[in-house]
C-alpha cells in the first residue's frame, strides 16, 4: 500500500490549529461509533509558573478518554492505519479526525482492553501496525486514550469547554436516544476551579421540545428545538454537520428567560463541512455561489434566524413576543435618541453593543451615499445634511452613554488607572484625537486638541516631566491638552492629575501643589498660554476637606460628593490664571453622566414629537 507523508498532510489540513474540544469531540464521537454508551473524559491540570516567574498558573496538562465501546479489534487497526478511509462514509466520518491529536500534543497512547486480548500502542505520525503490542488477557472492554505533552500550555476553563462539548454533542446524543441508545459523557477535573469535579451528560435527559423542517433552494432542513432554564440565556442556532455542531450562529445574546438552542442538520450542511470538520465553506454572497454550493449565506442566515424563532414562539408561547416588547421599552428608555425602527425589526433582540454598531453602520452608509451625492453633482436636500450632522451627535451621545456607564461600574480603588484610560490612555502617543475623553471633566473642553498632535508641545512636555520627576522625586501622572488660537499657538492648557485611593491629608495636599508646580512650568516654557484649568482627582475625607476649605478653596456644586475650587496666579511673572478644581472620581462620573442626560433628554424631546408613543407593537418612523 502507497504510504503518505503523515506530517505534511496534517500541516496541510490543519492550518487553523485544533482545540481541547476539537480532540474531546473526536475522541468521543469516535467511541460512539465504536457502540459505546458509557464515556469518561478527564481533564488533568498541572500548576505551573507564570511568565515572570513568580505567578503560579493551572494549565491543562493531559486528557484521557475512555469509553466501552468495541475497541481496537483487527478490522478497526487496519482501519487506523489508514488516512482518508470510507467505512464511516455512511454516518458522515471523513477519515481524518483522528490525526487532531497528532496537532494538537506530542503523545498519544492508546490502551484497549478486548475480551481475551491487551492491545497497546503510540500513535505518531510514523506509526504501522508493526507498533502494535498485543498481550493475551481477558477483561470487560475498555478503551483509553490518553494525550500529553500537550504543544500549548494553556490554564483552559473547564466550564466553557465542558458547556461546548455539550452543545456539540447535544443533537448527536439525542437521535441516539431516538434509535433507542442511551449515552452519558463522565467529565472529571483536578482544576480547582468553580466547576463540578464530577458532571455527566447523558442523552437520557436530553428532550427537544419541538422539531420542525424547511426547504431552500432544494435542500432540506432539519431543526431540533433545546431549552435550558435561567440563568442561562440566550438563543443560538447550532449549524451541524454530520449531527455535530460545527458552527454557533448567535441570534440574541440579551434573551434572558431562558437559552434556546436550535440544532440544525441538512445534507447540505454535511457537504459544506470541511474535513477537519471546524468550520462550513459556504459562499457568502448569492453571486459567489455555484452548482457545487448553490445556497449562500445571504440566504440561508435570515431564513434559519426566522425559522427559529417560529419554532421558539410556537412551543413556548410568545416568550419571543413578550421579550421583545419588554426589551423595546428598555431600548426607548436607554437609547431614545436612536430609531428603532431603522433597524429593520431586529432591535428588541439586539444588545446594546449591537445596537450601537448596527445604527453606526446605518449612519457611516447614510453619509458614503450623501458624500457620492455631492461628489457627483447631484442635488442634495439640506435637510438631509442638517439631519446627518444631528444624527452625528446621536451617535457621539451613544458613546458617551457607554464610556460614562463602563466608568459608573468600576471598582473605587481602581479609579485612578480606568479614568486616566478613558480620558487618555497611558502610555499613548496621542496622534490620535479621538482618543481624547477630556469631555468626562467638562463639555467646555469639548474642542481641545491633544497636545501630543504637535510634536514642539509634546518635547516641551516630556522636558519639563522629566525636570518635574528630578526635582520632586514623582513623576507627574498627568494628562494635559491645549486648545489654540486662530494662528495655532496654544491658549488654553488643561491637566488632570490623579491620586491613588488611601493617601493621607499630607500626601493630598503634596499633590496639589505638585499640579500647580508643574503648571507652572509648563506655562513658562509655552509663552502663548493665557489660562490654565486644572483638575486633581482624589478622595475628599473629612480632614482634607476641612483644610481646603480653610485655606481658601470654595464648595462646587455637584449631584454626588464633594467638590472644592480654588483660583490661583502660575507663571514666572504670576500673571497666568489657574482654575484649579478638587474632586473625587465618583463626582467626576456622576456629573459627566448628569451633563450627558441633558444631550439625551433633548434627543428623546426631539424624537418623542417625531414618533408616535409605543402601543404594544412597533410603530412606524
Amino acid at each position: 500500500m502507497a504510504r503518505i507523508n503523515l506530517k505534511k498532510f496534517i500541516a496541510e489540513h490543519y492550518k487553523g490549529g485544533v482545540t481541547a474540544r476539537d480532540v474531546i469531540r473526536e475522541g468521543v464521537t469516535n467511541a460512539i461509533h465504536a457502540g459505546a454508551d458509557a464515556i469518561a473524559v478527564d481533564l488533568w491540570f498541572d500548576r505551573q509558573p507564570g511568565l515572570f516567574g513568580d505567578e503560579v498558573r493551572n494549565v491543562l496538562e493531559k486528557i484521557t478518554i475512555t469509553d466501552d465501546g468495541e475497541g481496537f479489534t483487527q478490522d478497526n487497526l487496519n482501519y487506523f492505519d489508514e488516512i482518508c478511509t470510507g467505512h464511516k462514509d455512511d454516518i458522515g466520518g471523513k477519515g481524518v479526525g483522528r490525526l487532531a491529536f497528532l496537532k494538537y500534543a506530542n503523545r498519544v497512547e492508546v490502551r484497549s482492553q478486548l475480551p481475551s486480548e491487551l492491545v497497546e500502542f503510540r500513535y505518531t505520525p510514523d506509526f504501522t501496525l508493526d507498533d502494535v503490542q498485543r498481550t493475551a488477557s481477558a477483561g470487560r472492554r475498555e478503551t483509553t486514550i490518553t494525550i500529553s505533552e500537550l504543544k500549548e500550555k494553556i490554564n483552559t476553563q473547564v466550564t466553557k469547554l465542558v458547556n461546548a462539548m455539550c452543545d456539540d454533542l447535544r443533537l448527536l446524543l439525542f437521535l441516539k436516544k431516538q434509535a433507542g441508545r442511551t449515552i452519558a459523557i463522565r467529565f472529571t477535573h483536578n482544576s480547582k476551579q468553580p466547576f463540578p469535579d464530577d458532571f455527566t451528560f447523558s442523552g437520557e435527559a436530553i428532550e427537544a421540545q419541538k422539531t420542525r423542517s424547511f426547504e431552500l433552494q432544494g435542500e432540506t432542513f432539519d431543526c431540533y428545538l433545546f431549552r435550558e432554564e435561567a440563568p442561562k440565556r440566550g438563543i443560538v442556532a447550532m449549524l451541524c454537520a454530520d449531527e455535530l455542531c460545527v458552527e454557533e450562529y448567535q441570534i440574541s445574546k440579551r434573551f434572558d428567560i431562558c437559552r434556546y438552542l436550535i440544532s440544525i442538520t441538512s445534507t447540505y450542511l454535511n457537504r459544506s463541512s470541511n474535513i477537519e470538520r471546524q468550520k462550513l465553506e459556504i459562499p457568502k454572497s448569492d453571486a459567489d455561489a455555484d452548482m457545487a454550493s448553490p445556497i449562500s449565506r445571504e440566504a440561508l442566515m435570515p431564513r434559519i434566524h426566522a425559522e427559529c424563532l417560529a419554532m421558539i414562539n410556537e412551543a413556548a408561547e410568545g416568550d419571543i413576543e413578550a421579550f421583545k416588547l419588554a426589551n423595546v421599552d428598555k431600548l426607548r428608555k436607554y437609547y431614545p435618541f436612536i430609531q428603532i425602527e431603522s433597524l429593520n425589526g431586529e432591535a428588541a433582540m439586539l444588545d446594546a453593543d449591537e445596537i450601537v454598531r448596527t445604527y453606526r453602520a446605518q449612519q457611516a452608509r447614510r453619509e458614503d451615499q450623501l458624500v457620492e451625492a455631492l461628489e457627483e453633482g447631484r442635488i442634495v436636500a439640506f435637510d438631509d445634511i442638517s439631519h446627518l450632522a444631528s444624527d452625528d451627535l446621536a451617535r457621539f451621545i451613544v458613546h458617551r452613554a457607554l464610556v460614562i456607564d463602563s466608568l459608573a461600574k468600576m471598582p473605587r480603588d481602581s479609579a485612578e488607572d480606568v479614568l486616566h484610560n478613558a480620558i487618555l490612555r497611558k502610555h499613548s502617543d496621542g496622534s490620535d484625537i479621538r482618543e481624547n475623553n477630556v469631555w468626562l471633566v467638562d463639555d467646555k473642553f469639548l474642542s481641545y486638541s491633544n497636545i501630543y498632535s504637535d510634536e514642539t508641545l509634546a518635547r516641551i512636555v516630556r522636558e519639563v516631566g522629566v525636570e518635574t520627576e528630578s526635582k520632586q522625586q514623582r513623576k507627574p501622572d498627568v494628562a494635559a491638552f491645549f486648545s489654540k488660537d486662530n494662528e495655532g499657538r496654544a491658549n488654553k492648557l488643561v491637566i488632570i492629575e490623579f491620586k491613588k485611593p488611601g493617601a493621607d491629608i499630607f500626601e493630598n495636599n503634596k499633590a496639589l501643589v505638585q499640579c500647580r508646580l508643574y503648571a507652572s512650568e509648563l506655562v513658562d516654557r509655552i509663552a502663548t498660554v493665557r489660562e490654565v484649568f486644572a483638575f486633581s482627582v482624589v478622595e475628599i475625607d473629612d480632614e482634607f476637606y476641612k483644610d481646603m476649605k480653610r485655606t481658601g478653596f470654595k464648595d462646587v456644586f455637584s449631584l454626588s460628593e464633594r467638590v472644592v475650587y480654588d483660583d490661583f496666579v502660575i507663571g514666572a511673572s504670576d500673571d497666568i490664571p489657574l482654575h484649579l478644581y478638587v474632586m473625587p472620581a465618583a463626582s467626576l462620573i456622576t456629573d459627566a453622566k448628569a451633563r450627558n442626560r441633558v444631550f439625551e433628554e433633548v434627543l428623546r424631546f426631539n424624537m418623542d414629537k417625531e414618533m408616535p408613543a409605543a402601543n404594544g407593537s412597533l410603530p412606524h418612523p
